[in-house]
């Protein structure tokens, strides 16, 4: 019988938001207005910013909107969001993990985009190393967009022997400055992941 491992992320909730995907009646909230009240509510509290119907209001409209956005992609396995502040609008992280397949260091290095045959410049590429997953890649891309505008790309991608699998985070901005700024929280978020057997307890 096939070992089943999923993702476990001891995730800052001063700053992270993880996007639920699936059925409600499936999930802790009545419906999607419940989970973004909930969760814009916490932020707002984390951030010692005054809880008010109108603050809730608008942040529960921008969370919302950026589950459907990713529901309907569903390209990943999970889509975190991180906001600096509540006041400014979210960074989204998504995870993709799946059984390893191929050479470990080939497979690595495509996952982390090392080759890019649409990066403006070559990828900046270096070894990053967590508790949880040994040591992957991690690589800086920039790419030019259909507006001629550029954005900057994060990639992580690791391989856990022990559990078969491979796993690649991301994240994407035009803006620079912004993406700049929040990779060191981006990093700290990667190092928390790890991959929980289907037998193990948290």
């Amino acid at each position: 019988m096939e070992k089943v491992s999923w993702v476990h992320v001891d995730y800052d909730n001063r700053h992270w938001v993880p996007l639920p995907r699936g059925a409600w009646d499936e999930r802790p909230w009545r419906d999607e207005r419940d989970w973004a009240e909930g969760e814009a509510v916490t932020l707002l509290f984390y951030h010692g910013i005054p809880q008010k119907r109108k603050e809730i209001k608008r942040l529960s409209k921008l969370l919302a909107a950026h589950r459907q956005v990713f529901e309907e992609m569903n390209t990943y396995r999970e889509t975190y969001l991180y906001f600096a502040h509540p006041s400014e609008g979210p960074l989204a992280l998504v995870l993709w993990y799946g059984p390893a397949e191929g050479e470990r260091e080939a497979t690595l290095r495509k996952y982390a985009r090392v080759e890019s045959p649409d990066a403006m410049l070559p990828p900046q590429v270096e070894k990053f190393s967590t508790e949880g997953l040994g040591t992957g890649l991690h690589s800086r891309n920039h790419v030019q967009l259909d507006d001629q505008s550029v954005a900057m790309n994060l990639w992580y991608a690791f391989r856990s022997e022990k559990h078969g699998v491979d796993l690649i985070a991301f994240a994407s901005s035009g803006d620079l400055g912004e993406i700049s700024a929040a990779e060191p929280a981006i990093n700290e978020f990667v190092q928390r992941i790890r991959l929980i057997d289907d037998e193990s307890e948290l």
